[in-house]
């Protein structure tokens, strides 16, 4: 059996160079386009920046929280990440590497200090209470340790532990590391 021939693709040099031309053009807009996207991008980086910098040159700003409620419409499970300055007692939540919101927190107290590095959250909860960390309160609730650990102090028959709450716990570690809601008197004051 003979194969059937092929028909033959003739393409006047006129439409191939049509052709080409318009290749170029569309890698040519796609070029731009990043361009452009990439100048509205650092303009808006610039203005958060700005923005920010503003509300930190206010009074008394640093017992107050800065937010940047734009920048906080835009994030995603992708974006976003958390900066924590123990010498400041800050915290910045980064949208997209711009400042979204500039807030107090309280560290690691000195018997606890916080450690750094480099963490992921690896797990939530948001109505947790510590296992290692609370009070001991006898059967009618009087306080018979206020700053108990688990570790060392043992609840007196008839007493109990009661964990320290912890509300939207973000496990950062498996040994007890995390980032949760509480009480920030503008010290290191955590366990």
């Amino acid at each position: 059996m003979r194969p059937l021939p092929l028909p033959s693709l003739v393409v006047p040099a006129s439409r191939l160079c049509l052709s080409l031309v318009g290749v170029a053009l569309l890698s040519s807009c796609a070029a731009m386009e990043k361009r452009a996207e990439e100048k509205r991008l650092a303009a808006e980086r610039a203005e958060a920046l700005a923005t920010h910098a503003a509300w930190r040159a206010q009074p008394r700003w640093r017992s107050k929280t800065f937010r940047n409620d734009a920048l906080l419409q835009k994030l995603t499970a992708e974006n976003p990440s958390v900066q924590i300055a123990l010498a400041d007692q800050r915290g910045i939540l980064l949208v997209g590497g711009c400042v979204a919101m500039d807030f107090p927190v309280a560290t690691g107290k000195k018997s606890h200090p916080t450690p750094t590095g480099d963490y992921k959250i690896i797990g939530k909860q948001r109505d947790y209470s510590s296992n290692l960390y609370g009070k001991i309160v006898d059967p009618a609730g009087v306080v018979l340790v206020a700053d108990a650990d688990t570790r060392t102090d043992v609840p007196a028959e008839g007493a109990a532990f009661v964990g320290a709450k912890m509300p939207f716990w973000m496990r950062l570690n498996n040994s007890g590391v995390g980032m949760h809601v509480g009480y920030v008197p503008g010290r290191p004051a955590s366990h």
